[in-house]
């Protein structure tokens, strides 16, 4: 029994990342946290340094000096972790994990000084839940607590080559449910329906689900500028549009891709315009995304949108791979069109970041926008697509 797992130099590298980060704040450790949310990616800073995606929750305490130690959240998924993880100390963290990563800093020689903590997403605020902290911190009154969530993320922002190979083998599993959606959609079935034939285009081939979102509704009576995280019995009619977003994963990698679909019908007049309009923008952000560049650069890139009238409700762009990451421009860019002054600046865009592109427009009034966009590359030539499926408005045939 084998299971997918990167070099030894691969995860030599990101030790190695990871002890300078120690080092450059002074901590003797670090304790980090993941739980099972959207399907394992809140794992994401666990994983990175252990191969393994638990289920529920887990921890990791790594010293600065000496080996690290996991510790699953579930006693009856530990033999299954043994096979998975890097991690040669891999055991049950008790229903009291707080206990087990306090002896374990003790067994290491730490019960004093700074012990850093990495939780889930610095960007939204998600860290360990706070029993634990509250428990921890009590058993180790001496030391200091430092919240290194954004820091230790930032390791994971360039992708190694690695990396890479195995976000092609997802943009792939994605690519795989557009086309079977073209396929297979037809007038009568349910969205549910719809989930079935997404799930089922990959996970016989290995993959794992990270995302479906869908909505479907008449193209000429349109109720929605985004696709819904909860399907519904909704039964697809001719003449409908899709609009939707789909992450598969390869062991944790995650593709994307956004695609409308017309079904049995081609796109109207306006439906279609709103398509050009993303397009543009998409093969704008992607000549500008190269190493170098800022998210001003990429906020200006996409004025056409604002230009037509339209705004974006999504993110215009984010970083991905296992979760989201930045850089993140949020729908607060479109103030800068309508107000039509330049972005600031903020991050820099940086050599094989790993980057959604996404200019999703919708109307003002949030009756109709559709998903344009998937996974790119960041090269010295601009953002390439790890998607092979061709960025076009889908029509099914029904």
């Amino acid at each position: 029994m084998t299971y997918p797992r990167f070099s030894p130099a691969e995860f030599e590298r990101r030790n190695n990342l990871a002890r300078d980060l120690m080092r450059k704040e002074n901590l003797q450790a670090l304790v980090i946290f993941g739980n099972s949310g959207n399907y394992r990616h809140n794992e994401a800073n666990v994983y990175w340094l252990t191969n393994y995606l638990e289920l529920h929750h887990n921890y990791l305490v790594m010293p600065l000096e000496g080996n690290p130690t996991l510790l699953v959240g579930f006693i009856n998924h530990v033999p299954n972790a043994r096979l998975v993880s890097v991690i040669e100390d891999t055991h049950w963290g008790s229903y009291e994990p707080a206990k087990e990563i306090s002896a374990q800093l003790k067994k290491d020689g730490i019960g004093n000084g700074r012990v850093g903590l990495v939780g889930v997403n610095a960007t939204f605020g998600m860290g360990m839940p706070y029993q634990h902290f509250a428990m921890l911190s009590q058993s180790l009154p001496e030391i200091e607590w430092v919240d290194v969530t954004r820091n230790f993320a930032s390791l994971r922002v360039v992708k190694s080559e690695e990396e890479f190979e195995w976000l092609q083998k997802a943009a792939e599993f994605t690519d795989d449910t557009v086309t079977a959606l073209e396929k297979e959609t037809k007038p009568g079935m349910t969205e549910f329906e719809l989930i079935g034939i997404i799930e089922g285009a990959y996970r016989r081939k290995g993959g794992q689900p990270h995302l479906a979102y869908l909505r479907a509704m008449p193209m000429n009576g349109p109720t929605a500028c985004v696709p819904s995280q909860n399907v519904s019995d909704r039964v697809i009619q001719k003449g409908d549009v899709i609009i939707m977003e789909i992450s598969a994963s390869y062991y944790g990698y995650s593709g994307q891709i956004q695609r409308p679909i017309a079904v049995a019908a081609d796109p109207t007049p306006e439906w279609r315009k709103l398509f050009n309009i993303g397009e543009q923008a998409y093969g704008q952000i992607c000549r500008v995304l190269k190493p170098g560049a800022n998210e001003g650069d990429v906020i200006q890139s996409a004025s056409s949108i604002g230009e037509a009238g339209y705004r974006v409700y999504d993110d215009l762009i984010h970083g991905f791979g296992v979760d989201i990451q930045p850089p993140l421009i949020d729908q607060s860019c479109c103030k800068f069109w309508e107000e039509k002054k330049s972005a600031p600046a903020g991050r820099m865009i940086l050599k094989d970041m790993a980057i959604v592109v996404q200019p999703n427009p919708i109307t003002p009034d949030e009756r109709m926008g559709l998903q344009v966009g998937g996974l790119t590359r960041v090269t010295e030539d601009g953002a390439v697509s790890l998607q092979k499926y061709p960025l076009k408005f889908v029509v099914a045939k029904g």
